[in-house]
């Protein structure tokens, strides 16, 4: 299997684990159109409608390829654990706005626990 390479450092769990300006872009560039898909697919399901649908199959190969890119500069377990912790967080909150769901104070504190982890599973 071909591994991608950039500046002659193999990909995956070889490559550093310091995150810089662009990498870090493109996680939350990764995470947002998750959560967005997300946001539309239980639109979708809410009221059937199918531009959410067709707009989450056309943003899904993109997300995914982001998440890809990602996992060229960081490992697997790190890429995961950031994009997941930040599509749960941005998840509850689009629920709360946008759906107007109710969100309790121990959930709030939840994501602020998940935040905080994603920033120690970036230190070295």
């Amino acid at each position: 299997m071909k591994r991608f390479t950039e500046a002659g450092l193999p990909s995956g769990q070889n490559v550093p684990m310091k995150t810089d300006i662009p990498v870090w872009s493109v996680v939350l560039l990764c995470a947002s159109l998750f959560i967005l898909c997300d946001g539309l697919s239980a639109h979708w399901g809410k009221t059937g409608s199918g531009r959410s649908l067709a707009v989450v199959m056309l943003l899904s190969p993109l997300s995914y390829w982001a998440f890809a890119f990602i996992n060229t500069r960081l490992n697997l377990a790190v890429t995961g654990a950031l994009i997941n912790t930040i599509v749960v967080a941005g998840a509850v909150l689009v629920g709360a706005f946008v759906f107007k769901e109710e969100v309790s104070s121990m959930q709030y504190l939840g994501i602020a626990l998940a935040l905080i982890s994603m920033t120690l599973l970036n230190l070295d």
